[in-house]
C-alpha cells in the first residue's frame, strides 16, 4: 500500500513539471550581418581591402581556397527581435586581389 502510494505521488509529482513555462534561451548570433545597403554598394571588380572595409574580414577563409571568402550568419533560438542578416551565406571570389564573382546563397 505504501509503495503504490509512492509511486503515485511520485508520477503526479513528475507529471506537474510539463505545466511550468519552457526556459528562456539566449538569442545566440555567430557571423558577420550583412545588410541590403552593404549588397548594394559591393561590385565586380573592387579590391580586397575595399570589400574588407565594407563588410568587415570574412566568417572563413578556405586554406586550399585562398581566393574565396565566405560570410556566414547563423542564428540559434531566435525571436521576432532578433537581427537577421540578408545574405547568410555570401561566397566572394577574387582574382588576383579583384574581386571577380559574386555567389549570395
Amino acid at each position: 500500500m505504501k509503495k503504490s502510494v509512492l509511486i503515485l505521488c511520485a508520477a503526479l509529482s513528475l507529471g506537474a513539471c510539463s505545466l511550468f513555462p519552457p526556459p528562456y534561451k539566449v538569442p545566440v548570433t555567430q557571423g558577420n550581418l550583412v545588410t541590403k545597403e552593404q549588397l548594394s554598394q559591393l561590385q565586380i571588380g573592387m579590391s580586397e581591402s575595399q570589400v574588407t572595409y565594407l563588410l568587415g574580414n570574412p566568417m572563413l577563409r578556405d586554406t586550399f581556397k585562398p581566393n574565396e571568402w565566405h560570410y556566414l550568419y547563423t542564428t540559434l533560438y531566435a525571436t521576432p527581435d532578433t537581427k537577421q542578416s540578408d545574405a547568410d551565406d555570401l561566397v566572394l571570389i577574387f582574382s588576383d586581389g579583384v574581386l571577380t564573382q559574386i555567389k549570395n546563397n
